[in-house]
């Protein structure tokens, strides 16, 4: 089947990417794409008179999902992030253009937009990422909260400057009690972010397993450790004195005294489509290497 209908995702907030998306644009219509925005883009992205975007379809949220049949989203990982749930909801893939800093999930650089043709000419691979399922539920058993992420589950304390209790289950069996500033529990996705910055380890896009790493332990003996996919984890805190909130991929949700955070490999996937045939380690090393140049 053809792949030309598309639907062009911008990060309003970073000046670059707005410019970006209208070069992508531009490049798309030339190139005989069908290219769909969000209404609410429309009068950023037709300011630049220079361009014809008559070609355009300007949609709302409601129908665009629906017509298109991937996404190119322009900005960094945070973008993509915020577009995995309705991607992964609808399962149109996303092909991101990196406008961000290190860029993990981004295939493309601006300056290789030359490459989304490989789409139309079905020259690409689609990279599917596990999800979570995050859920609390109070002293009572009832769930109050639910929530779909991409990278991770944190727990983590407030903005008072003290540690908080936690303990975490597998499978019905406590791994271990500690105090510290919280808990990350990540995808394959998300094992490049917060948690590889608490020294939690990298997992490879395809394995089946989590990584549960401790934020800042109060032990020599609380270790990130890597579990099944498919294994239930539940995190419970003692909410009474301290300030503790749950955040699934960035999102916020303060916790209270009695509730179980639980978290579980989630039915819905999300893809990227890949078009450069770089493979993950070389990925890894570039991108990291280039963050550590950068600064």
């Amino acid at each position: 089947m053809l792949m030309n209908r598309v639907m062009v995702q911008p990060n309003p907030t970073k000046p670059n990417a707005v410019r970006v998306s209208r070069e992508l644009i531009d490049f798309l219509l030339k190139e005989d794409f069908e290219v769909m925005v969000l209404e609410e883009f429309r009068e950023q992205l037709t300011a630049d008179r220079t361009l014809d975007f008559s070609a355009v379809r300007f949609l709302t949220e409601d129908t665009i999902y629906d017509r298109c049949q991937f996404i190119m989203v322009v900005g960094g990982d945070g973008t993509i992030l915020r577009m995995a749930q309705p991607a992964s909801r609808y399962r149109k893939p996303v092909l991101g253009v990196n406008c961000g800093t290190v860029g993990f999930m981004s295939e493309i650089e601006p300056e290789e937009l030359e490459l989304v043709r490989m789409v139309k000419e079905e020259r690409f691979t689609l990279d599917d990422r596990i999800m979570l399922d995050i859920s609390v539920q109070n002293a009572a058993g009832d769930t109050v909260y639910q929530a779909t992420a991409l990278n991770d589950a944190v727990v983590a304390k407030g903005f008072f400057n003290r540690v908080i209790p936690l303990a975490v289950v597998v499978d019905g069996q406590e791994v271990f009690e500690f105090s510290g500033d919280g808990v990350i529990i990540a995808t394959p996705t998300g094992s490049t972010a917060y948690s590889l910055a608490a020294g939690g380890p990298i997992l490879a896009p395809s394995s089946q397993c989590l990584a549960v790493t401790p934020i800042c332990p109060h032990s020599l003996t609380v270790q990130s450790f890597v579990i099944n996919a498919e294994s239930e984890v539940a995190i419970l805190s003692d909410c009474r004195s301290h300030q503790v909130f749950l955040s699934p991929d960035g999102d916020t949700y303060e916790l209270h005294d009695g509730d179980r955070v639980v978290i579980r490999r989630s039915q819905k996937t999300f893809s990227l489509l890949r078009i450069k045939g770089q493979g993950f380690y070389e990925i890894i090393r570039q991108k990291l290497t280039n963050e550590r140049t950068s600064k």
